[in-house]
């Protein structure tokens, strides 16, 4: 039997290794000398601001502003300084969203996706505001960082729609940001870009991302955060917006590690932003149906028009589909010539998709939008509505009778097609430069939050959202999903912390290579890599490689005049749906004629001044 005066020393052994776990997570770094990081009121550059105390005892700052009203004049500007205030500010209520249509199509009326953004909608366009959670105690050494972009097509969603509580309780300060959305965030037109200094319309949003991020440079220690390791984040749209942040020049030196969940733009079949000459036609069409016709006058009758009128033709036919173009400032070049010229901020990734993203979409846009379940018949219908010339083989690789239903094999076409193969190939692009960490979330039993009667949900798009993100709208967790939970919080917060999610208690996660092509699987039942993703997903079918030894074209974006249309997307606003068949026809890389830069020569003769054959990016 131990004597009493072991129970000391085996109490500091345990102190010890607690605190040397702790470590692994968060390396010390020198501490911010004139903060009190435990203190509910705060000091930003613009004034002070009482935060409330949170979750798990951590303390929450909500609506903080991070730039000025975009209204008035500011309306399809670059954002502007926020204003001082005096005394100390109230920072215990979310701010309102940025303006959109309440997303309330569910028979009973309720949202489509969780959060009150979708519930309520918004005509606010005093929208720039940021979220920060933080732990219960920042210790003396200041913790990394998270700024998270939601999802939501770019024309839905709030940073309010997260609770950070969970990833702050493993030691991360979290920063959840409102962005201008729909044609507010993305509108481009000759009479915005003539005005500009750059000579450029567009991409507003991601100019209020970049503001976002550098007001987190400027404060972030003083909740305790680490100015040198941030992690920007985001799922789906987010996603897609944090890819396009990674190929962006004004972006360099504002984060050091990015995260992307089922939102792709770099890889050849991912999203691939239009010209601004493109986006300023789409944008002359849009003025036209807000009665804007005249260019000379189109800026200053575009801002007079009402908040309400915009957001409502920003929700319909053509003009729902928002995104970023490839400007002179924000984006001088698509994400896929950026990584092939090297032109990239070059950061450790952790990115990965759901099993089963599509399976949501069908649900739905066949299911509850469209009448019914697919037949065979119909099903076929779509595939060549969508696909045209390639159909056949289509309809060869997933013919409905390999699935349990017709729904399933759409839902596994769009899968593939839009999510899963475009996240692999990011994967294999970004690791040619960059530590990568792949993953697929695969709980075929996540609580869903629509309902599906012929649709059965899967792995679907944005069911990991709740194993990161607390919430109440969607069933409680099972015992077995809390623990998949945990672990996921646990990598997520090791990654932001060091680049490298893997802890000493979890399952090793592989470094992403393309020749290993292991990815890692997260279920509640088993957590590995696997190397059958390629196969699972029909990746060489939507994206054949080319030959080794040889670069292959290298995509430089869309032909001359072309406005691409998105080939995936977070929560895009998908054609109206007749029946069992949309009205509309949908994207298809088959059908949209790109321009390419000839790269075919072997790589090893090639000059090092042909991109594709310097970085090798292109080889899928």
């Amino acid at each position: 039997m131990r004597s009493s005066s072991s129970r000391p020393a085996l109490a500091t052994a345990v102190t010890v290794v607690a605190a040397l776990l702790l470590s692994l997570t968060t390396p010390p770094v020198t501490a911010h000398a004139d903060a009190d990081h435990d203190s509910l009121v705060v000091r930003t550059d613009r004034g002070w601001v009482r935060g409330a105390a949170g979750r798990d005892r951590g303390r929450i700052f909500q609506g903080i502003p991070f730039a000025a009203p975009p209204t008035g004049d500011l309306r399809w500007r670059p954002p502007r300084p926020a204003a001082r205030w005096s005394g100390v500010r109230d920072a215990t209520a979310s701010a309102h969203p940025c303006p959109q249509l309440p997303l309330t199509l569910l028979p009973d009326g309720g949202p489509v996706l969780p959060g009150e953004s979708n519930r309520t909608g918004s005509t606010t366009e005093d929208c720039l505001y940021l979220n920060v959670w933080t732990p219960a105690r920042t210790m003396v050494r200041p913790l990394p960082v998270l700024v998270w972009l939601h999802g939501g097509g770019n024309a839905y969603g709030a940073g309010s729609d997260y609770d950070g509580s969970a990833l702050a309780a493993r030691g991360v300060v979290v920063v959840t940001v409102n962005y201008r959305l729909g044609a507010l965030g993305f509108l481009a037109h000759s009479a915005l870009s003539a005005e500009s200094a750059d000579r450029a319309s567009g991409d507003y949003a991601l100019m209020d991302q970049q503001a976002a991020l550098r007001w987190v440079r400027r404060n972030i220690g003083a909740f305790g955060g680490d100015r040198s390791r941030v992690t920007l984040g985001g799922q789906s749209a987010g996603s897609s917006d944090a890819c396009v942040h990674i190929a962006s020049p004004t972006a360099k030196g504002l984060f050091h590690r990015a995260i992307q969940q089922s939102g792709s733009c770099a890889a050849d079949g991912g999203l691939t932003p239009p010209t601004l000459d493109a986006a300023e036609r789409k944008g002359s069409d849009f003025a036209a149906t807000v009665g804007c016709t005249d260019p000379a006058t189109a800026a200053a009758c575009l801002r007079a028009v009402p908040t309400t009128e915009l957001i409502r033709s920003t929700g319909t036919g053509a003009a729902s589909l928002w995104g970023p173009n490839t400007g002179p400032h924000i984006l001088p070049r698509t994400p896929h010539a950026a990584w092939a010229e090297g032109r990239v901020n070059a950061v450790p990734t952790l990115s990965g998709n759901t099993h089963d993203e599509y399976r949501y979409f069908t649900a739905l846009y066949v299911d509850l939008l469209g009448g019914g379940p697919l037949t065979p018949a119909s099903y076929a219908a779509l595939i060549t509505l969508q696909h045209g010339d390639r159909a056949a083989a289509v309809l060869g690789t997933y013919p409905a009778a390999a699935y349990p239903s017709p729904n399933l094999a759409y839902s596994t076409v769009g899968t593939d097609q839009r999510f899963a193969c475009p996240a692999r190939a990011d994967s294999r692009l970004y690791s040619s430069r960059a530590p990568v960490y792949a993953y697929e979330f695969a709980d075929s039993q996540a609580p869903p939050f629509i309902p599906a009667p012929h649709t059965p949900q899967g792995a679907f798009h944005a069911s990991e959202l709740a194993f990161l993100f607390p919430t109440d709208a969607v069933p409680p967790l099972t015992p077995a999903q809390r623990r998949l939970s945990a672990m996921m919080t646990a990598y997520w917060a090791r990654f932001a912390a060091t680049g490298d999610p893997n802890v000493p208690w979890a399952p090793t996660w592989p470094r992403y290579t393309a020749d290993g092509d292991r990815i890692q699987v997260l279920t509640p039942d088993r957590t590995g890599p696997t190397t059958g993703f390629a196969a699972d997903h029909h990746c060489t079918f939507w994206q054949p490689p080319t030959p080794r030894g040889r670069c292959g074209d290298v995509d430089v974006g869309p032909g001359p005049g072309r406005v691409p249309e998105r080939a995936a997307g977070p929560l895009t606003p998908w054609p109206t749906v007749s029946g069992s068949v949309w009205s509309r026809r949908s994207p298809s890389p088959a059908l949209t004629p790109r321009t390419t830069a000839s790269c075919t020569g072997p790589c090893r003769n090639a000059s090092r001044t042909r991109p594709c054959c310097r970085s090798r990016a292109k080889r899928y």
